[in-house]
């Protein structure tokens, strides 16, 4: 069954100015690889085409009604910065995406995210 995919949830910090501040969003199975692709376009360095692959296979292996978490460094504006990819299996092709990060670079997934959403017309 396919999902329409939808914004869940914004941006919020927890726990200060230095805390991981997530973007998220429901997407259809189908739509995480382009996805992610974009996503090497705004950092420096850290999400390739290897990568996008590590975490589509990451992703699809998630079972529905589970969460799994990896981790991961980028360079973001020539600084490294840790990156928590979290997926939700929400139905079996809807995973939740979670990015926890620095609030900038997750302000910046989450435009990336509208960007795609609307793209897509949803």
């Amino acid at each position: 069954m396919k999902k329409i995919m939808s914004m869940l949830v914004g941006l919020f910090a927890i726990g200060g100015a230095n805390a991981d501040t997530e973007a998220s969003m429901n997407f259809d199975l189908e739509n995480v690889k382009p996805f992610l692709s974009r996503l090497s376009k705004i950092v420096d360095s850290g999400i390739n085409d290897q990568k996008v692959n590590e975490m589509l296979l990451f992703t699809s292996s998630v079972p529905v009604e589970d969460q799994k978490d990896m981790e991961f460094t980028v360079v973001y504006k020539g600084k490294k910065t840790p990156i928590r990819y979290s997926v939700f299996m929400d139905d079996i092709d809807a995973p939740d995406l979670y990015f926890f990060t620095s609030p900038e670079l997750a302000t910046a997934i989450e435009s990336e995210m509208s960007k795609y959403s609307n793209e897509l017309g949803i």
